[in-house]
């Protein structure tokens, strides 16, 4: 992840996508989206185990409260 960091960093600093850094650019969004679509999923699988009480709502308020 972090070598698709720095190309996405080299391909953007300029702000211009060349011809040639398009297809690394597309790459790198495809995967992004990829991530951002399964953030997502965890996030709804959490709030549904909430919401079922299969996590403690008020064990799970204290721990993000608190950083933890």
């Amino acid at each position: 992840m972090q070598k698709k960091k720095d190309r996405l960093i080299e391909i953007t600093v300029d702000g211009k996508i060349s011809a040639d850094e398009i297809g690394d650019f597309v790459f790198i969004q495809q995967e992004l989206e990829k991530i951002s679509v399964a953030v997502e999923t965890l996030q709804l699988w959490c709030e549904r185990m909430i919401d079922n009480g299969v996590i403690d709502r008020d064990i799970y308020r204290r721990y993000k409260e608190s950083g933890s």
